[in-house]
């Protein structure tokens, strides 16, 4: 038997300390989460869980607060129409306040709606361009004008990113324009081409649009022409028509501590003369490298690990087509076979070389040398004579037998790299002028060789390969900054191209697994599955029938 609890009743006092008691505790967890506002506002936790931690802030952004003399504001520039529909936009003001959250007060964030006090004149005339979006609303579609772009102002002068709405690239793009901004000028991209048979405007425009997103000036400078003083990185794209005079500018410039990527080749393929290839043996910039430190051989490498080529071929019944052809002289680098621990291909998306020769590294005194990038072990050579057109696919291999190895593609040399025409007479050219002698002490420089001229040009466009333009544009950046832009340019990239397997028996064998699994194991298990389901249901129809029989006849006797 129990009996109910006594009700005990408080006396004012104890209701009055209560009470007092409830009043503190609230006022405790109010002063506590205004405190998490206030310190979320100075510190950034964010839990990453991106492959290699790409949406995590990177050193050289947490440390860029001691490059900001005065306090930086950036402006989010953010239509409420796009940031109710995208999931873009939040993921770049987050990005946006975690580098203001780590810049220790200098910088600072702003967020802004461009139709508000119809600003939207005002917002364009700083370069953030409008994109045009379809929304539906009450049932109606409409066209609608939404903003997502950053203003980056510093004293005065303003970097803009005109449309952002992912954050793929965006740590580096900030942290470029902020440096852009502080130093009041765009870094100089002097680039020289050294073939006869390209140009800059019909050559190379997936290059020079990846050199303008990535914040560079570019100057085109003719053969034999002083580097312009205030070139920041030279790019030499080709070496079959440069002579000692071009050559020598080129070391006058390095000489004087420049830096410098050398897009070069050992053997010319002439692709308007039916696929023809002669190895360059007198060539004045290889020797000018060859006494750097690196050795251009003239011979072509082939790969098993290659892209495909379209080549026009001729049709059996008449006319000509395009074929897709396996092509080894297209050599697409692998993950595995390039340098982990240098910020340009540690996480680079990928590097696909157009008829490459292979690179050696000489030592040299004073000066350091790595290897970027190499082939697989199951690549070969051709010396001497070159197979390179369709039609002698048979050739390929020929001199596989004895030549099949590793081979160095891409190569950086670092120090005092010794002058090539230190001690020789000056190359003169009729009716240029008199070359200026070398600096009598050479200065610490820096140079990039990669052993293919093509791969720099817009063939990258026809095989998938404008992470050749990327890697360009961050080698610029690494040249002439060093390891932190570039480091947090490669972050998060990815070559998403289906290309893992490289072995032709074993992707054929793949592929044929593929059509079996998809043709015929999951139609027969759809069936299976089927046919298991229907008799199933009706072997539970049957019981069931069965069940209300006997319950019936129960029913019947029972009545009885």
């Amino acid at each position: 038997m129990g009996t109910d609890a006594p009700e005990v009743e408080l006396t004012d006092m104890e209701q009055n300390v209560r009470k007092r008691r409830s009043l503190v505790v609230l006022l405790l967890s109010l002063a506590v989460i205004v405190a998490a506002v206030l310190v979320a506002e100075r510190f950034s936790l964010r839990l990453d869980l991106s492959a290699d931690g790409a949406n995590t802030l990177s050193k050289a952004s947490r440390q860029l607060y001691k490059e900001i003399p005065e306090q930086v504001r950036i402006t989010y520039y953010i239509s409420p129409t796009l940031a109710d529909r995208h999931p873009g936009p939040r993921a770049v003001e987050g990005l946006v306040r975690s580098l203001a959250a780590a810049s220790r007060g200098k910088i600072a964030v702003d967020v802004a709606d461009p139709a508000s006090g119809k600003k939207e004149s005002a917002v364009e005339a700083l370069g953030i361009a409008p994109q045009r979006m379809q929304v539906v609303e009450k049932n109606e579609q409409r066209v609608a004008l939404v903003y997502s772009g950053l203003a980056v102002q510093y004293l005065g002068r303003t970097q803009v990113l005109p449309f952002v709405i992912s954050t793929d690239t965006l740590e580096y793009d900030l942290v470029k324009a902020i440096k852009a901004a502080i130093a009041d000028k765009k870094p100089v991209a002097s680039l020289l081409i050294g073939d006869a048979d390209k140009s800059l405007a019909n050559d190379f425009n997936t290059l020079s649009q990846a050199l303008k997103q990535s914040g560079w000036e570019t100057k085109e400078i003719r053969a034999g022409d002083e580097v312009p003083p205030e070139t920041s990185v030279l790019l030499v794209l080709g070496n079959s028509s440069l002579d000692d005079y071009d050559a020598y500018r080129i070391d006058a410039y390095l000489a004087s501590g420049g830096k410098a990527l050398f897009a070069v080749k050992g053997v010319d393929v002439q692709i308007k003369q039916g696929l023809t290839a002669v190895a360059l043996k007198d060539d004045a910039l290889l020797r000018a490298l060859e006494s750097y430190g690196v050795k251009v051989d003239r011979d072509l490498v082939l790969d098993q690990s290659a892209l495909t080529a379209p080549f026009q071929m001729n049709s059996p019944f008449g006319g000509q087509t395009i074929n897709y052809l396996r092509y080894p002289h297209w050599v697409m680098t692998r993950p595995e076979n390039r340098d982990s621990k240098s910020p340009l291909t540690a996480r680079s998306a990928g590097l696909d070389l157009y008829w490459p020769s292979p690179l050696e590294l000489l030592p040299r005194t004073g000066v350091e040398s790595s290897t970027l990038v190499r082939t697989t072990p199951k690549a070969w050579l051709q010396k001497d004579h070159f197979s390179v057109s369709p039609d002698e696919a048979g050739q390929y291999a020929a001199q596989a037998a004895s030549t099949t190895g590793q081979y160095a593609l891409a190569v950086t040399l670092s120090g005092v790299l010794p002058p090539a025409y230190a001690g020789k007479p000056l190359p003169a050219r009729s009716g240029a002028a008199a070359l200026p002698a070398l600096p009598p002490a050479p200065r610490a420089s820096r140079i990039l060789v990669v052993g293919s001229s093509d791969f720099a040009n817009d063939l990258m466009t026809i095989t998938g390969s404008s992470f050749n333009a990327a890697f360009i544009a961050g080698a610029a950046d690494w040249l002439s900054s060093g390891d932190d832009l570039v480091s947090i340019k490669t972050r998060g990239s990815r070559d998403t191209r289906l290309a893992k397997v490289e072995d032709p028996d074993a992707r054929s064998a793949l592929i044929s697994l593929a059509y079996a699994v998809n043709l015929g194991l999951v139609p027969l298990l759809v069936i299976a599955f089927g046919l298991a389901r229907s008799m199933r249901r009706r072997r539970l129809a049957k019981d069931e029938a069965q069940l209300s029989a006997s319950s019936k006849d129960a029913a019947s006797q029972g009545g009885k």
